[in-house]
């Protein structure tokens, strides 16, 4: 129902916006057809394509995208567009079209530039309980590969693992979604992602992108198939994949993995308790969860699991994190969406993403290799 109410709020901003083209007339109402012709054949090819099983995701992310560019800045020019109607000053209308046309430079140097911008988010978290073993250790955390949405742009993304090994990280953990639906998307990515090193490790989990529940499936055996193979993948790149369990790194030290836990829509197959089984309650714990909500709802407070790591909000691909500001829409779903968070004496992290789903850029929220130096 919000999803709905969300959407005709968003026709009736892009409604207004394209009808002070018309309104203005002349050759500046030809913009106002430009527009049109852009956000409804988008919006018919990514509802078309958008949900079909593919390893090639260009049409549908690349007409998502347009639809983005020519939707989005609608509604930063609703309230001066608003007032244009009501007062009927053009000025209005001109003062709203320099705020679209920020936005729509925004949108469009995000795909171009901002989804291959990876930063490094280096933090320190002090912990009281910290062991001897761990001091000193350097873990790079990434999240949210997406895989898929690369369009073999190797070259890139070499650069960005280059990034990664470039931090000499002890352990690299993967908090989930290597792919957008099935594991075939990895085929060619194989021998790119087996080249992130760790000295001491590399650890795994998945995310709900990992389970092909978005897709549609022949047969359960097809889809069963599917995620079995992926399976296999992490082994290829080397990385130890947990599945509601633990291992320990060292002395009083227990890495802990379970399966995507998420509010629904989002499948629930994590047990953190039968991760925990036989993990000494004393002993110091990171847990890698792929869904934050999951902190809330089933860690802090109720299990003695020191640092927290997940991802699965990407930010939402757009926000700003810039002069003492943080934000982004999706901070109205997640209240902890990225950065570090502390609960009493329990930490959770939660990364930006590697990757990009969707929407084919990131506009402020770039993508993420996050720094644990403990």
């Amino acid at each position: 129902m919000r999803f709905l109410i969300l959407f005709a709020f968003c026709l009736i901003a892009e409604y207004i916006f394209i009808e002070s083209f018309f309104r203005i007339g002349g050759i500046i109402s030809s913009i106002g057809w430009l527009v049109s012709i852009m956000f409804i054949l988008s919006f018919i090819v990514m509802m078309t394509f958008f949900r079909r099983k593919s390893k090639d995701y260009r049409i549908a992310f690349y007409a998502f995208g347009l639809m983005i560019f020519s939707s989005v800045p609608a509604l930063f020019y609703l309230i001066p567009g608003l007032l244009y109607l009501v007062f009927d000053n053009s000025v209005f209308a001109y003062i709203g079209w320099a705020f679209a046309a920020l936005i729509a430079l925004g949108i469009f140097l995000g795909i171009i530039v901002g989804r291959w911008n990876w930063k490094v988010h280096t933090i320190s978290p002090k912990f009281n309980n910290l062991p001897e073993f761990l001091k000193g250790k350097r873990i790079v955390q990434i999240s949210d590969i997406h895989v898929g949405s690369f369009f073999g742009n190797k070259k890139r993304v070499r650069k960005a693992i280059q990034m990664i090994n470039n931090q000499n990280p002890d352990y690299v953990f993967f908090t989930g979604d290597l792919v957008n639906n099935t594991a075939d998307e990895m085929e060619e990515w194989v021998d790119v992602f087996s080249e992130i090193n760790a000295l001491c490790g590399k650890y795994s989990i998945l995310g709900n992108h990992d389970y092909g529940d978005y897709v549609a499936w022949n047969n359960e055996e097809e889809k069963r198939n599917n995620f079995e193979k992926l399976i296999r993948v992490h082994e290829k790149i080397g990385f130890v994949l947990l599945r509601n369990e633990s291992i320990i790194l060292g002395e009083n030290t227990w890495l802990l993995g379970v399966e995507n836990w998420g509010k629904p829509p989002f499948r629930q197959s994590g047990d953190v308790n039968k991760a925990l089984f036989g993990v000494p309650e004393n002993d110091f714990k990171i847990l890698l969860s792929h869904d934050p909500s999951h902190f809330d709802e089933k860690i802090a407070g109720k299990t003695t699991i020191s640092l927290t790591l997940s991802g699965h909000t990407h930010g939402m691909q757009f926000g700003i994190e810039r002069f003492g500001i943080k934000w982004s829409p999706v901070s109205f779903k997640y209240s902890k969406w990225a950065g570090l968070y502390r609960v009493s004496n329990q930490f959770l992290y939660v990364n930006r993403g590697f990757g990009y789903l969707g929407f084919p850029g990131r506009v402020g929220i770039y993508p993420e290799i996050t720094l644990i130096k403990l």
